[in-house]
């Protein structure tokens, strides 16, 4: 029996037999347990239910295993939990088969018979204390990248080592988007009746007929309430884009999915609103008038269409960082004011940067291994009139100290801190009340570098061979929003590390005027705690220049 049949068999929806009427396109991934699998989907196609009973049928159809269900917070989690699983799992008989003892139950954990499920809001501590058989994945794209990678240890003991990811997409090559793209990419295809061409439907003008619309309008999304007055959408259908013909995306018989790449060893579906015929175009339109009066088109590509869209505010774009890219060769650099910025890793990247014009200049890009890194700020600092840096501290704390104290503390280890502060730069004191660390806004400081790019406020040049490396490494982050949180900047790939040095470079003027400051009050005895907070105010405002002539300026910057 397929999964598909034992879900059909011994499940209901609304007290009624399991049905895929309608929504024929899902038995195929409810079918399959393909061990790595990406599947893009949109808003109201019923993807989480069918999620939800694969899991649950998995459990309940082998013995002993154990699935951990991830959603990307508790109160999704508990929501789901409360609202779909918990009424499914105690009205289901085949759920509750073991006589013996009653099973566990709880929001975060059901036992299905011998079998145990766990449902968590993607948190560290269950994706480092449960062994798993399987992890199913919802939304994707809004969990924590770096926890659903850490979750991948939990399958180490397994025969099964399941992975499957559910999500509507947002950014291209982020999430969910990245592992259709790796797939052999499913997509469901309609058969036209006239012509016998397959189609891949999609809400452009070359599927798409509209009554009244114009023949201008090449990109869909330009209509507005004034354009859809005059259109008559309830007579709207999508046509073959080889013969015309309207398809019929009401008969199963003529649909079916077929992969892109069917060599490729990952699993991969895309699962767009032409999937059913219940999402009409009239709906599709209805819903961009929407978004767009709430100033979200994003959201509408994501959740609507199942599309991924690269918003300019939240990601740089090859024509943007091109603008500042100056030329490849190197320029003299004498005796110019110069900071660093250091993305430690096991091939540590670094950028120096001056201040002698109009606009900080980026002049030098450097990669150099782990083991040499300390020798080779040594040499910089002989070469050039460095008056600040910082170094990322973590997880080479031990080398980023020694960078400090080889630097007299010219170059400092910065540690990222995940929420704003009211102050622009933390200083932390060790316990002899000497300088530690300093603890900075990890947003705020990318924000510093994609806000001068976008302006045009700062210069790269002596790049050499490095341009295709810092165009991607540049590209890879993108500036995720989310309701009642602090906006986050995610890798795409983890190929962001001049990104990294690029906003210890920036954030370094800062640091060292801070802490010219901060020596300027300690003449005036005013710091006796082992912790010393900088008011987040710039350095003219601050005084610093009439205080010591080495301060540099933050216009430029921020």
């Amino acid at each position: 029996m397929s999964m598909s049949e034992w879900v059909v068999k011994n499940t209901r929806l609304r007290k009624k037999p399991f049905s895929f009427k309608g929504y024929e396109f899902q038995r195929q991934i409810l079918d399959d347990m393909h061990p790595n699998m990406s599947v893009i989907k949109c808003s109201q196609i019923g993807l989480t239910e069918i999620q939800i009973r694969k899991f649950l049928a998995f459990l309940a159809r082998n013995t002993g295993v154990s699935a951990i269900f991830t959603l990307p917070d508790d109160a999704m989690y508990k929501r789901v939990s409360q609202t779909r699983v918990k009424p499914l799992v105690e009205s289901e008989p085949v759920f509750n088969m073991q006589t013996a003892e009653k099973p566990i139950r709880s929001m975060s954990l059901y036992q299905i018979n011998q079998s145990f499920g766990y449902f968590t809001g993607n948190k560290e501590g269950d994706a480092t204390s449960i062994n798993a058989d399987a992890l199913f994945h919802d939304e994707v794209d809004l969990s924590d990248q770096e926890m659903l990678a850490l979750f991948q240890s939990r399958l180490q003991g397994s025969d099964y080592r399941i992975t499957q990811g559910f999500s509507t997409p947002t950014y291209e090559g982020f999430g969910i988007d990245a592992g259709f793209r790796v797939s052999d990419q499913h997509e469901y295809m309609c058969k036209c009746t006239k012509c016998r061409h397959h189609n891949i439907p999609a809400f452009t003008p070359d599927f798409v007929t509209i009554p009244g619309l114009s023949g201008d309008i090449n990109d869909l999304s330009e209509i507005d309430a004034e354009i859809a007055s005059r259109l008559d959408l309830g007579a709207a259908y999508i046509r073959c884009e080889s013969c015309g013909a309207p398809l019929e995306l009401h008969d199963p018989s003529l649909r079916e999915w077929v992969p892109r790449y069917p060599g490729r060893r990952q699993r991969g579906y895309r699962v767009t609103p032409f999937a059913t015929p219940r999402l009409t175009i009239e709906y599709i339109v209805d819903q961009l008038l929407q978004y767009k009066q709430r100033d979200a088109l994003r959201r509408w590509y994501n959740t609507v269409l199942g599309e991924p869209y690269n918003d300019s505010n939240a990601r740089l774009n090859d024509a943007e960082i091109k603008a500042v890219m100056r030329g490849s060769a190197k320029p003299d650099i004498t005796d110019q004011p110069v900071v660093l910025g250091i993305d430690m890793g096991i091939t540590c990247h670094v950028v120096l940067m001056h201040l002698g014009h109009e606009h900080p200049v980026v002049f030098d890009w450097r990669q150099v291994l782990a083991e040499n890194i300390v020798d080779e700020v040594k040499t910089i600092c002989e070469t050039y009139n460095v008056v600040g840096g910082c170094v990322d501290r973590n997880p080479y704390t031990p080398t980023a100290n020694e960078i400090r104290d080889v630097t007299d503390s010219r170059v400092v280890p910065v540690e990222y801190s995940g929420t704003p502060s009211a102050a622009a730069v933390q200083i932390v004191n060790d316990e002899l009340d000497k300088l530690s660390h300093i603890r900075a806004n990890r947003t705020t400081m990318i924000d510093a570098v994609a806000g001068a790019i976008r302006k045009r406020k700062v210069d790269f040049v002596g790049y050499g061979h490095h341009e295709g490396l810092i165009l991607q490494h540049l590209k890879d982050m993108v500036r995720i929003e989310k309701e009642d949180t602090s906006a986050t900047w995610q890798k795409l790939t983890g190929n962001d590390h001049f990104f990294h040095a690029l906003a210890y470079a920036f954030y370094a003027v800062r640091v060292h005027n801070a802490l010219d400051y901060r020596k300027a009050e300690e003449v005036r005895g005013m710091f006796s705690t082992s912790k010393i907070i900088i008011p987040m105010n710039d350095a003219s405002s601050l005084g610093v220049k009439s205080r010591l002539k080495t301060s540099i300026s933050l216009g430029s910057l921020y």
